[in-house]
């Protein structure tokens, strides 16, 4: 991310922003208003996190605005709503200096989530806040610092930040047998259905053997093409032809990933593919194919 701060924008808001931590009504006056506090992101070191390794790290390193730093404390929110301080879990107390690094662990994160009976599962996004202590003892989060602020690029806050948990990919561990966990939209495969996945012609790619299932009248098929990026596990097909069915009109269908949703984790068995399926005629939309090694 480049750095696009609007140094006026930031003066105002450090300048005026509400210490909410005083549970006196606010009513504009500026008398009612002081300096507030918060870290800015200097650079993403890491945002993958490689769940195999329980020493493996996501980190930051910020700068602050506003009055000043003592510390960061580093929660964890492990509600399905984010904002919502209740499932926050605090992980860590950090010390604050200028360009200080802020650094998570498969472990640390681990722990959280086992606090409030959760594991860490591949492919989840995982988002930790920010809560900044300043040295007149008053904190700072997106719990109380106004979104249209938090949201707005020239601000370049640094409240929030993730961690995508993922695993290096090994194509010999990836290859084999898979079962249909779920073929949504598509609907050619039942749940259990075995699918066969081979190596590719680079260390990095699998060639999966699935639509058109021969089952559903699939004929010409071609094994699909999946491209695996070996550290964030992410999975690409570039549009080809998969193949065709006996009883339509169409002639061949195309697959390609829609740019979500598709993962290898060869750690776990898993594999993802949401596609899009295309004919000449025109774009039937999106499906989602789920395998899981056997």
């Amino acid at each position: 991310m480049k750095k696009i701060i609007i140094t006026s924008l930031s003066v105002l808001f450090a300048l005026f922003l509400i210490n909410s931590c005083r549970k006196s009504n606010i009513n504009g006056d500026a008398k009612y208003l002081i300096l507030g506090s918060y870290i800015t992101l200097d650079s993403i070191i890491n945002e993958n996190l490689d769940f195999s390794n329980q020493s493996a790290t996501v980190s930051i390193m910020v700068g602050s605005k506003g009055s000043p730093v003592a510390s960061v404390n580093v929660y964890l929110a492990t509600g399905s709503n984010a904002l919502d301080t209740t499932t926050w879990v605090l992980i860590k107390n950090v010390p604050y200096s200028s360009g200080v690094v802020l650094s998570v662990s498969t472990a640390d994160i681990s722990t959280a989530l086992g606090k409030v009976n959760q594991t860490l599962q591949a492919g989840t996004q995982y988002v930790l806040q920010n809560q900044v202590v300043t040295t007149d003892g008053r904190y700072f989060s997106v719990s109380n610092t106004p979104s249209n602020y938090n949201s707005l690029a020239g601000y370049h806050m640094a409240l929030s930040w993730y961690a995508t948990a993922v695993c290096a990919f090994n194509q010999a561990a990836a290859v084999g047998t898979y079962a249909v966990v779920s073929d949504k939209f598509w609907g050619d495969f039942a749940v259990g259905n075995l699918i066969t996945v081979t190596a590719g012609s680079n260390s990095n790619q699998l060639l999966v053997t699935a639509y058109p299932n021969p089952a559903a009248n699939g004929i010409n098929r071609v094994p699909i093409i999946v491209n695996v990026d070996p550290v964030s596990d992410i999975a690409t097909v570039q549009q080809q032809v998969a193949g065709a069915y006996s009883n339509w009109s169409y002639g061949n269908f195309s697959v390609a990933t829609t740019g979500v949703g598709s993962y290898v984790f060869s750690c776990t068995g898993l594999l993802e593919l949401t596609l899009d399926f295309t004919v000449a005629a025109g774009d039937f939309g999106a499906g989602q194919l789920v395998l899981q090694h056997q």
